[in-house]
């Protein structure tokens, strides 16, 4: 009888081979690879795709690349365009491509995959409109545009591309042009010109308009550092329009600038109250809404157009110059609007512009506005009372000083406004909350904030704990015997209100603002802090050191004898660290006078209460630079910190809290903060959670 072969029978062969691709079928399933994909990051996607050559087929369609196309190095571009040749397949993303002929034909032949373009043209550079009009044809996938540029013509010509190619598609190539409702339609587009340029840019509201209406899966517009208006509202009334320039025209070619001038014909014609007989389909239907020379004032009128921006979601207009009635209109015809960021230059938004769209975009979910110079004037209340039950974030910034918290003339309790609180929104569905504005400790803003915000989980707040001399002296803090001397004081709290968030607030960061003037210290801020105690979920906070140095360094009554006590001990202990270290000869009566003062310290800081409450559920403590004042970090300061907050497990301090070479001041004080709290575990850090991220 013969042995057993060791060799593989033909049918053990088949099998293992058959369970092999029974177990690569797995993969052919899509919604399974797309799980296994969403949690795998594009490097491990890279090496997925080197296992073997059945795996390179199933994972090369979730590889997206990044790039920067353009470089002033002529070889570099050289070595990254080769690289197109293998890798332009999977290239999702290019930025800083100049639109030169060449460079835009390269990017046709070897990214057909290409979702982002981010195009950079320079000083004294043009667009290509020709080039331009076949690069967006034959990018069939193509969702979101970017440019950056420093003439407005640029602009213009990117618009006049984007409003024509797409018809110039469907009569020569029907067959290969996305459709409208197409996956892949252009959805995003981002235009900014150059902040310093000699020339403030103009962008003529109907061009933008008329992609709109080209492109309606449309959902996200930024706009950044430009004039935005009406293509009648010309500064200049007697220069010529950019399209109608002779040496333009010969660039462009005679016909493409031909079926521009004709749209702009009709829109100049359309808005003079020409014939509507003439006017495309989409024009004619704007022109029901007059949204020409008779723009609504009212939200309600605005209404009735039946053109709607119906999938626009986001909004950005940075660094722009508006009108009112312009930028009304454009957030009135926006109904699924749900995030608006507003900053502008040169113009003036009105307290009344607020209700003028509020009530027509139900689903806005996030507005953040910058205002500059008190450019953009904003009732708070007033806004929060109007926003749609679905806002969750408000962020309001400002370099001056408004009423944004206008003081009520009957001067209602803290318990009657939480009453009145129930029927409307007034900010209870706030989730983050950041008023970067300088709110007076005693202003009605912060009480306002802490009864109303109940669902507030991240708080930045900018305070100014300092008083005017003359505020103070005018009665604004009450007279001696506690009560208030003045009018204007009727409404001023002598205390704060509970927070109404105390049971979801988890991120609290409060920022100080300071006048030049002489300024009185405004002892509420006690009263302020000492409300912190009803945050029983914080888990963390941020405040600038220069708040707690003002705390402790108070003549506060309750106050004032831990800061001669404890905190002046342990620099006195230090002191005495030192001179241990140069001299041993005092050793001993060193270390016993230190333990036997330190104990006699600590029980006479037992009848005095901390600056800070005690906050267990406190993780994290950011401890930032405010301003110029040159403040350095002191172990007194971490002192507070220590004895408030049973729970904290990391320090992060600024590195201008360490002077001009933080780096031995730090070590310094790093090696006394083990020395004395080492067997807490609590970590010190130099900087702040945003470097390691």
């Amino acid at each position: 009888m013969q042995p057993p072969s060791s060799s593989p029978s033909p049918t053990s062969h088949s099998n293992a081979t058959s369970q092999n691709r029974n177990h690569l079928h797995a993969l052919h399933i899509p919604e399974i690879t797309s799980i296994i994909v969403s949690s795998l990051t594009q490097l491990d996607v890279i090496h997925c795709r080197g296992v073997s050559l059945e795996w390179r087929r199933l994972f090369s369609p979730f590889l997206k690349l990044h790039g920067i196309y353009r470089n002033h190095n002529p070889v570099l571009k050289a070595l990254f365009e080769k690289q197109l040749q293998s890798l332009g397949p999977f290239v999702y993303s290019l930025k800083q491509v100049v639109p030169i002929p060449q460079d835009l034909e390269a990017i046709q032949q070897t990214c057909p995959r290409l979702g982002h373009v981010g195009l950079f043209v320079q000083r004294k550079q043009s667009m290509h409109l020709k080039a331009l009009v076949k690069f967006l044809e034959s990018m069939h996938v193509l969702e979101s545009i970017a440019l950056y540029s420093f003439d407005d013509s640029v602009a213009a010509t990117l618009l006049q591309g984007l409003a024509t190619y797409q018809q110039q598609l469907s009569a020569s190539a029907k067959t290969t042009s996305p459709s409208p409702s197409s996956p892949h339609a252009l959805r995003k587009l981002d235009i900014g010109n150059a902040a310093h340029s000699l020339k403030f840019a103009r962008i003529q509201w109907e061009q933008v308009m008329l992609v709109l209406l080209k492109h309606p899966e449309m959902n996200s517009l930024t706009l950044r550092d430009a004039h935005l208006c009406w293509y009648q509202d010309h500064e200049d009334p007697s220069a010529e329009d950019w399209s109608r320039n002779v040496l333009v025209r010969t660039v462009f070619g005679a016909e493409t600038q031909r079926q521009w001038n004709g749209l702009l014909d009709k829109l100049g014609s359309w808005r003079l109250g020409g014939s509507r007989t003439n006017l495309p389909p989409e024009l004619s239907s704007l022109r029901k809404g007059g949204c020409g020379l008779g723009i609504s004032t009212t939200a309600s009128d605005d209404t009735t157009n039946p053109v709607q921006f119906g999938k626009m979601t986001h909004v950005v207009l940075d660094g722009m110059r508006i009108s009112e009635d312009l930028l009304c209109y454009i957030l009135n015809h926006c109904p699924a609007l749900k995030t608006l960021e507003l900053s502008l230059t040169g113009s003036t938004i009105s307290p009344q512009f607020w209700a003028r769209w509020l009530p027509n975009c139900p689903q806005l979910e996030s507005v953040k506005v910058k205002s500059s110079s008190g450019s953009v004037n904003i009732d708070i209340p007033s806004f929060w009372s109007l926003a749609p039950t679905t806002l969750a974030t408000f962020q309001f910034a400002s370099d001056s000083r408004q009423l944004t918290f206008p003081e009520l003339s009957l001067s209602p309790s803290f318990a009657e406004l939480a009453v009145l609180s129930k029927d409307r929104c007034h900010g209870s569905t706030l989730v983050t909350l950041e008023l970067n504005i300088g709110l007076r400790i005693a202003d009605p803003g912060l009480p306002y904030i802490m009864t109303h915000c109940r669902s507030l989980e991240s708080l930045i707040v900018g305070i100014q704990y300092f008083a005017d001399w003359e505020l103070v002296n005018d009665g604004l803090g009450g007279g001696g015997d506690g009560n208030p001397v003045s009018p204007t004081t009727a409404i001023q709290p002598r205390s704060f209100p509970s927070w109404s968030c105390g049971g979801t607030l988890k991120s609290l960061e409060l920022r100080v603002f300071y006048l030049p003037q002489d300024l009185q210290f405004d002892e509420r801020i006690h009263m302020f802090m000492r409300r912190l105690d009803d945050l029983r979920v914080l888990e963390k906070l941020s405040l600038p050191l220069k708040l707690l140095s003002d705390l402790s360094e108070s003549q506060h009554e309750d106050y004032s004898g831990f800061n001669l006590g404890v905190l002046e001990h342990l620099e006195q202990q230090a002191l005495l660290h030192e001179q241990f270290l140069t001299q041993a000869t005092v050793s001993v009566p060193t270390q016993d006078l230190s333990l036997g003062g330190q104990n006699q310290l600590q029980q006479q800081a037992g009848a005095y209460r901390n600056v800070l409450p005690q906050m267990p559920s406190v993780q994290e403590v950011i401890l930032s630079s405010s301003g110029s004042f040159r403040l350095q970090i002191r172990m007194r300061h971490l002192h507070i910190l220590m004895e408030a907050l049973s729970g904290l497990t990391i320090v992060w301090v600024a590195p201008g809290l360490c002077g001009l070479d933080p780096l031995p001041w730090f070590k310094q004080l790093h090696d006394r903060f083990q020395a004395q709290y080492g067997s807490r575990s609590v970590a010190l850090n130099l900087g702040s959670p945003a470097w390691c991220e």
